[in-house]
């Protein structure tokens, strides 16, 4: 179930979303907020939570059909990050950038917190160009 078009706001996103995933999703962007380093801007769109670097989603929460998924984009860049995470919890279901769950017990919140705080928007941006350049050769 995607959330619908109106949910312009973070409480219109959280209510919109089935009420099993509400409390979760509240939680985990309450960390992801509290974590993320100065200079990323908070988005709210019709289908996810946003944190960005300039014009570059950096992280993402979105509502999929069976989960809630938060996107990490410089866990997908920064291999180290995302071992620190899945040394933290081995049994994480985890995409190549993303974080998939259903419950906040599923969640490595300490460590997940980590990660993000770890990743100043410089950085990331610089990694984001560093990529780029490799790709267009």
């Amino acid at each position: 179930m995607n959330t619908p078009a109106k949910a312009l706001s973070l409480d219109n996103f959280i209510a919109a979303l089935p009420v099993e995933r509400q409390e979760p999703a509240r939680l985990v962007w309450e960390m992801v907020s509290a974590a993320v380093p100065s200079g990323y801007t908070e988005h709210v769109g019709r289908k996810y939570l946003e944190f960005r670097a300039g014009k570059e989603m950096c992280l993402a929460l979105a509502n999929q059909k069976s989960y809630l998924s938060l996107h990490l984009i410089p866990v997908y860049l920064m291999p180290g990050l995302r071992e620190r995470l899945l040394a933290a919890a081995p049994k994480l279901k985890m995409g190549k950038g993303c974080l998939n769950f259903k419950r906040i017990d599923e969640v490595p919140l300490a460590a997940l917190a980590d990660v993000i705080a770890a990743t100043p928007m410089v950085d990331f941006l610089a990694q984001m160009q560093a990529v780029r350049a490799a790709s267009r050769r």
